[in-house]
């Protein structure tokens, strides 16, 4: 089965009402389809992106390949002192 990455437009512009998310076989494809909906009228109304190829280190942070992320991320409990 081939690898799939994806990103959320939340993840790198602090919106959390924007549900859009790209998903791909590679990066470079998550990475123009998040350009290509930045670059349409109501993206460009909305956050006033003039050219997003510009956050394009930002958006690449942001991608993530499919079961890799973390869930489980935090330090177990302090054990009891006795």
């Amino acid at each position: 089965m081939p690898d799939t990455y994806y990103c959320r437009v939340s993840n790198f512009l602090s919106d959390p009402r924007d549900k859009f998310i790209a998903v791909a076989e590679t990066e470079d494809a998550v990475l123009e389809q998040i350009i290509e909906y930045l670059e349409t009228p109501a993206a460009k109304d909305k956050y006033q992106i003039e050219d997003p190829r510009e956050l394009s280190n930002n958006i690449r942070t942001c991608i993530f390949k499919r079961g890799t992320k973390a869930i489980h991320n935090r330090p177990p409990d302090a054990a009891p002192v006795k």
